[in-house]
């Protein structure tokens, strides 16, 4: 008996978990056949409604680039030669008038003198085209042809007298006749040195004294020049800012110079960019290119500019794709520029050139437009519709996209104010 009463006792407690063991089986089963629906078809789409209403609205373009000088002064070498000393660093400020750098002026200063004594050559002949009646070579055929005259007067008075002596039979023929042979003689060398004294007189007027004019001008003007090359042995600052470095070149990597460097006329030694005006750099796709002109709306915030955000407005788009764009890639890009509102004086100590820039273009606003989330819309130009919700259920309406910008997209026709879109998203995945 105690082994049968032990037995049923045993039949009596799993009977009583049975059902809990069947409800536990049946909840998981249900747990299981639901992990399997959702893995099978994903997340559970969630339907989303808005209002259409008139609101401002915007368009924008994200860009990356530059902080760049927008006014500079390009500083050059106005003298060929050396450098035998720099007194500046690239990036640093500088002030107007501060020495920057030293050339070696030896050559330029043997071309001076050089020039010098041809200005004075040239200085010479003018006075002596100014004043040529009395120059040494007027006076030299004056005097050659008052001497000629005089010898022709003077054979003329004796042949005069010795014809008298012929004819009262006191000369020679012979003697007569010579007389009159050495006048013949004298009247043409009058002649000749009349006419050098008119070709002499003739060279200090017209195209003689233009010459000497012309001459003595451009003596002057290389004499000034090299004066100036002389004078610029030493350059400064012509204003105040920051000195940046050229673009590099062949021989200097960097672009910047060094003592002992040898400098050409006219070489680029860096550019000083005016304290406060700035601008940014930044390359567009050809996509974009079309959507940016001048005049268009900028904000610019950066990882150096310290949370500061500085307005501006587009100045250029290039009409040529750069030239290192498009080759490797399918696109291509344009260089454009847009100028910095002035800054404040805590923004010009934040803000320098050279640091990154995230710009943002506005490229369309309009004080009152409608507006649809982009999740909203289907299908594509011309023929996007949404979903309209009213009174009477759900429909299709086609619509007429305007400007599509990051949060909303421009409807211009096929809504009105007060319409509610509908459309389906999807849930987020747990």
């Amino acid at each position: 008996m105690a082994e049968r009463r032990a037995w049923l006792n045993k039949w009596r407690a799993r009977a009583a978990r049975r059902p809990l063991i069947v409800v536990g089986a049946l909840a998981a089963g249900l747990i299981l056949a639901l992990v399997a629906l959702r893995g099978g078809h994903g997340p559970a789409a969630a339907e989303q409604s808005q209002v259409v209403e008139a609101a401002p609205f915007a368009s924008t373009i994200a860009v990356v680039g530059t902080v760049v000088p927008d006014q500079s002064l390009a500083v050059t070498a106005p003298l060929p030669g050396a450098v035998r000393k720099v007194e500046f660093e690239y990036g640093a400020p500088v002030v107007a008038g501060q020495v920057l750098a030293r050339i070696d002026d030896a050559d330029a200063v043997q071309r001076r003198d050089e020039a010098r004594s041809t200005y004075l050559k040239a200085v010479q002949d003018w006075k002596e085209m100014a004043d040529w009646p009395s120059s040494p070579d007027a006076s030299r055929d004056r005097r050659a042809e008052a001497l000629a005259a005089y010898d022709l007067a003077d054979t003329r008075r004796k042949a005069v007298e010795t014809r008298r002596l012929l004819d009262r039979g006191l000369v020679a023929r012979d003697e007569y006749d010579a007389l009159l042979s050495q006048q013949k003689s004298q009247e043409a060398a009058l002649a000749g040195t009349r006419q050098e004294l008119a070709v002499t007189m003739e060279r200090g007027r017209g195209t003689g004294r233009e010459v000497a004019a012309l001459e003595l001008r451009e003596a002057r003007a290389q004499l000034a020049e090299l004066e100036g090359e002389v004078g610029g042995a030493v350059i400064r600052a012509p204003a105040a800012g920051v000195i940046v470095r050229p673009p590099a070149d062949k021989e200097s990597a960097s672009g910047q110079i060094h003592v002992g460097q040898s400098l050409a006329k006219g070489q680029l030694i860096g550019s000083i960019a005016r304290t406060g005006a700035l601008a940014v750099s930044f390359q567009l796709s050809e996509t974009d290119a079309n959507a940016v002109r001048p005049g268009m709306s900028v904000s610019v915030t950066g990882p150096g500019f310290g949370g500061e955000e500085i307005d501006g407005k587009v100045t250029s788009v290039a009409g040529e794709a750069s030239p290192s764009s498009g080759a490797g890639g399918p696109l291509a890009t344009f260089a454009a520029t847009a100028r910095l509102d002035p800054l404040t004086p805590d923004q010009a100590r934040t803000v320098r050139i050279g640091m990154t820039a995230n710009i943002t273009v506005a490229t369309y606003s309009a004080e009152r437009a409608l507006t649809v989330p982009p999740a909203a819309v289907r299908g594509a130009a011309p023929a996007a519709t949404v979903e309209v919700k009213g009174p009477f259920g759900r429909r299709t309406v086609r619509v007429r996209i305007g400007h599509v910008g990051p949060d909303g997209v421009e409807i211009l026709s096929g809504l009105q104010a007060g319409d509610t879109v509908v459309w389906t998203a999807p849930a987020p995945s747990s």
